[in-house]
């Protein structure tokens, strides 16, 4: 019997651990995505400019653009994901701008 709760143990933590999350947090994920949308001008109009800024901004927060892209490719896989994500980008912008 003991031997039961070892094994029912294993597969609750094998199981919760197979469930996949993002490597950038949706909270922190929001705070990046709205600083790369909300870009300053002079920066959006020169790519390398651009790159730095991302680069930047993935550094401020102690991701890389491996983190923030595989963010992406998770949020990707649900549409729904995205449009939650949007709509909390958007509140984030707006409540920065206040």
């Amino acid at each position: 019997m003991k031997n039961f709760y070892h094994i029912l143990l294993l597969a609750l933590i094998l199981f919760s651990a197979c469930e996949e999350k993002p490597p950038i947090s949706e909270d922190k994920f929001i705070r990046i995505y709205a600083e790369l949308v909300s870009v300053p001008d002079s920066v959006s109009v020169d790519s390398l400019m651009f790159a730095d800024y991302k680069q930047k901004v993935f550094s401020n927060y102690g991701f890389s653009e491996k983190d923030y892209e595989q963010t992406v490719k998770f949020y990707n896989q649900t549409p729904e994901k995205w449009e939650e994500l949007f709509k909390k980008v958007i509140k984030y912008i707006e409540s920065a701008n206040d």
